[in-house]
């Protein structure tokens, strides 16, 4: 009787098959390690976004002030963003994914910004996710930013608690 074998790959992902291959999915997630403020209202790629979950293919970087990361390969991804702001006024922040190399957001969200004052502070908290598919080419270079004045919040607090709050997460589908 003819063995059978397997040829896995051995990284750490998730395994997908792309055209009959199986390969592991380029994975990044990464969270806040401190609040990140920015001051202005055209898209700033968020600083402190620096505790590396997981970075497959050492495709993230990331400082106190900024981030970057690019795809191995094109294909299409999934895109998580879990993001929460805090502010002073109400306006529509803009909070998603650019791209450097087309000067756009590929993915974004600009909700009504809605948060009340707690306990009188004048300082409004509100929580933005988004779980979104797109097309992403390897020869582009993007970034998870926000635009407005505003400050990214690294960790939830409350009577009940407190935790990380503000991550990205980037994974390969096809």
């Amino acid at each position: 009787m003819a063995k059978f074998s397997w040829n896995l790959p051995t990284s750490n992902g998730t395994v997908i098959a792309v055209n009959g291959q199986l390969l592991i999915a380029q994975e990044i997630t990464a969270q806040l390690s401190a609040d990140f403020t920015i001051s202005s209202a055209v898209a700033t790629p968020i600083g402190n976004l620096n505790v590396e979950i997981i970075d497959n293919e050492g495709k993230y970087n990331s400082t106190a002030t900024t981030n970057s990361f690019t795809v191995s390969s094109s294909g299409v991804y999934q895109v998580i963003l879990n993001i929460q702001l805090s502010q002073t006024a109400s306006s529509n922040p803009v909070v998603g994914v650019w791209d450097d190399t087309t000067a756009d957001w590929i993915v974004r969200g600009n909700d009504l910004y809605t948060a009340t004052e707690v306990n009188g502070s004048n300082l409004r908290r509100q929580t933005y996710t988004m779980i979104t598919s797109v097309d992403m080419d390897s020869t582009h270079t993007r970034r998870a930013a926000a635009g407005i004045a505003c400050t990214v919040k690294a960790f939830s607090a409350g009577a009940t608690g407190s935790g990380a709050i503000s991550q990205v997460t980037l994974k390969r589908l096809k």
